[in-house]
């Protein structure tokens, strides 16, 4: 799980190196090729290519709409935000996700995660600051990614489970391709230079990287134990807007970080006692 953090880090690190040299379009398309030859050859290699027709799932061809938006909207505010600010909202998305679970599919939500929801959300206000004089529109795009991408994880549980993780990781990255396509045929074409194609290959080897070891991770371990480590990215995020692009976030980004990782572990810790206890008095 910590590896994975750092490699999808790594990948946006690569991302914004390029902000101002290429389009989003561009930068979507080329990097999507890439990572569809990669995990497409994952999937070959763990012998997964016959559940291919599970592509045509409705499901599946939702989440991969879902995540087309979100990377857009992701990549546009990487370009314009500070990495590790981006990166700290959206570990918003689990807590986002609990709450649309009790809206739209009436999951029950006691009281104490409903207050881990409210203090996440919390800490995201303090990291985007929405005063009229700080606040930007990339500020609202990385929100309405949260949104985005928690619609996607609700959608994502509606996958059918002979699919495998790897099908729908290849799905995404081929639709998101598309779409990159689609936008860059709608902008500017710039031509790349060598080094932008190499740094976009690089960053979809760690693209594909961070899925493989997400996919070994929620195969081999228990997924309680294993989440809360998934905040490790916030510690790479920072350190890759401190060491790469000079970028130190305020006080008050520190506690809006502080309070969605506190938030989003308590939360963790609030279902898996709760699974525990339903285990426990299961006949």
């Amino acid at each position: 799980m910590v590896a994975a953090s750092a490699a999808f880090v790594t990948n946006d690190t690569c991302v914004k190196l390029l902000a101002g040299q290429l389009p989003v379009g561009e930068i979507v398309a080329i990097r999507g090729a890439f990572a569809t030859i990669l995990i497409g050859l994952i999937c070959w290699q763990q012998g997964v290519l016959r559940h291919l027709p599970g592509i045509a799932s409705k499901h599946v061809l939702s989440r991969a709409a879902l995540d087309l938006i979100g990377t857009l909207a992701f990549i546009t505010a990487l370009m314009h935000m500070p990495i590790a600010n981006l990166t700290s909202i959206l570990q918003a998305v689990p807590l986002v996700v609990l709450g649309l679970a009790a809206i739209w599919l009436k999951e029950r939500v006691g009281w104490r995660r409903t207050s881990a929801v409210l203090v996440g959300l919390l800490g995201v206000i303090l990291i985007v600051k929405p005063a009229p004089s700080t606040f930007t529109i990339y500020e609202a795009i990385a929100v309405s990614i949260v949104l985005a991408l928690a619609v996607r994880d609700i959608v994502t549980r509606r996958i059918p489970r002979h699919i495998p993780s790897l099908i729908v990781a290849l799905a995404n990255a081929f639709f998101v391709t598309l779409g990159g396509i689609a936008l860059a045929l709608a902008q500017d074409w710039v031509q790349p230079e060598l080094w932008h194609i190499l740094l976009l290959a690089a960053s979809a080897l760690f693209l594909a990287l961070g899925y493989m070891c997400m996919v070994v991770t929620l195969r081999l371990a228990d997924l309680s134990a294993t989440a809360p480590f998934r905040y490790s990215i916030v510690l790479f995020s920072l350190l890759s807007g401190v060491l790469v692009f000079n970028e130190i976030p305020d006080i008050w980004a520190f506690a809006g970080m502080a309070l969605i990782v506190a938030s989003g572990l308590y939360a963790i810790h609030r279902e898996a006692r709760l699974r525990n206890i339903a285990r426990m008095q299961a006949p």
